[in-house]
């Protein structure tokens, strides 16, 4: 097997690892969106329970206006904490992309130049030969 072929195979593995780890990230990302998403609906109801109307009144006056509130709050601590795991998961696999990219980057360099010497060295036996007829010829 030639350098080339190994540069090949080793190319495709490091794809598959940087393939794996761009859907880790996406995967992430799809989860930090959606409590995004999430909280910012909560804001929203918390934004449309401060509009005074009867309903309003009615429920200020049983309490529930502040078991409501504190519902909102408890919900809005709770996804905060977990938007912030999942940041620090999304920042610890960043690091993983780029290192699975700069592997992509490495071993396609390594193959480029490989292909690159292949060329070189059959280029430099043709010319030999060349020479070689040449000298043999006259």
């Amino acid at each position: 097997m030639t350098a080339v072929d190994e540069l090949g195979q080793m190319a495709v593995l490091v794809n598959a690892q940087y393939e794996q780890e761009q859907r880790k990230f996406a995967a992430l990302i799809a989860q930090e969106n959606q409590l995004r998403a999430e909280l910012d609906r909560l804001d929203a109801m918390r934004r449309t329970t401060h509009l005074p109307d009867a309903s309003m009144v009615q429920m200020q006056a049983i309490g529930a206006d502040v078991i409501w509130q504190g519902w909102v709050g408890r919900t809005k601590t709770a996804l905060n904490i977990q938007l912030a795991q999942v940041l620090a998961q999304k920042e610890h696999h960043q690091g993983a992309v780029r290192k699975a990219y700069g592997k992509v980057l490495v071993v396609q360099e390594m193959r480029d130049q490989a292909h690159a010497d292949a060329k070189m060295k059959r280029g430099k036996g043709q010319l030999d030969r060349a020479i070689a007829q040449s000298f043999l010829g006259q």
